[in-house]
């Protein structure tokens, strides 16, 4: 088979490469999978990008456009693609005009979440600004609440409090085992997301998740997920994901992945017996997990 190989995408065509996320000066950021000839979530990605972001019709157009180019070149690859979608404003080019483009690469064919995720509690807290809209006029100098709730909930290239979050937890990439999911709380110490993903609780015969209105990313796979079993939103605390019958995450590139939260601290990990064994989906997460082989890949 012939070797599989990342490309790039713009308004300028087809790049060699891309520049780093520290070249924008802000911008939104959307993260989704390619297969078989298409992108299953766009319509919730492309709502939410224009929710965050408010794209003219040409430049969406054009992003709509190139996404087609995407999924005719990756309809074959084996396990599907992750595409990396920046809409944002570079620093030191003299103008505020957004520009977008994309990054594609191929799923890997032993994917790393296979044995599930452990979850560690963080220290760093998610503050609101962390996912508010940088594109809406007045932005920076509104208060938090459900007044402008329009504006929150975004995917934001400038990722700080999620690089200090996964910061507080080493690295892990030991072949057979889970891998470790940063959770991050808001000041008051509700649980809001992994700095992957949204968090889906099983309590009893029902599926909870932590309120967004404030806080962290609404997700494009936890908004497609409500949409086919009741999940309802409530306020969460770690004391919530100890008592849980079932944990797992969700995003839209890895679907659903059982989940297990770690009694440790990242100082005493290595020692901690719970990171050897894989997280084995329960019953209620086998049953996300079927739905999306059969409604998306």
């Amino acid at each position: 088979m012939t070797d599989i190989h990342p490309f790039y995408l713009s308004a300028a065509g087809e790049l060699h490469t891309l520049v780093p996320d520290s070249a924008f000066q802000f911008g939104v950021l959307e993260t989704m999978r390619a297969g078989h000839g298409k992108i299953p979530l766009w319509e919730f990605h492309r709502a939410r990008l224009q929710r965050s972001a408010s794209l003219p019709s040409e430049d969406l157009n054009a992003v709509s456009a190139s996404l087609e180019q995407v999924t005719s070149r990756t309809q074959n690859w084996p396990e599907g693609a992750r595409v990396r979608l920046r809409y944002g404003v570079l620093q030191d080019t003299g103008t505020d005009k957004p520009v977008w483009d994309l990054r594609v690469e191929p799923l890997e064919k032993a994917s790393p979440w296979t044995n599930g995720v452990l979850l560690g509690l963080c220290g760093t807290r998610l503050t609101g600004d962390a996912t508010r809209s940088p594109f809406a006029p007045g932005t920076r100098s509104l208060g938090g609440g459900s007044e402008h709730a329009e504006l929150y909930g975004c995917k934001l290239l400038v990722r700080d409090v999620y690089t200090r979050a996964a910061a507080e937890w080493p690295a892990r990439a030991t072949t057979g085992e889970p891998l470790l999911e940063p959770v991050l709380l808001e000041p008051n110490g509700a649980v809001i997301e992994g700095i992957r993903s949204n968090l889906l609780l099983r309590i009893g015969s029902d599926w909870v998740t932590p309120r967004l209105d404030q806080f962290g990313v609404r997700g494009v796979m936890l908004r497609w997920l409500a949409g086919q079993v009741e999940i309802s939103e409530d306020t969460l605390y770690p004391s919530d994901l100890a008592k849980a019958d079932e944990l797992a995450i969700c995003n839209s590139v890895r679907g659903v992945i059982p989940a297990r939260l770690l009694a440790s601290t990242p100082e005493v990990l290595q020692m901690d017996s719970q990171i050897q064994s894989p997280v084995r989906p329960g019953r209620a997460t086998s049953v996300l997990q079927a739905l999306i082989s059969e409604e998306l890949w």
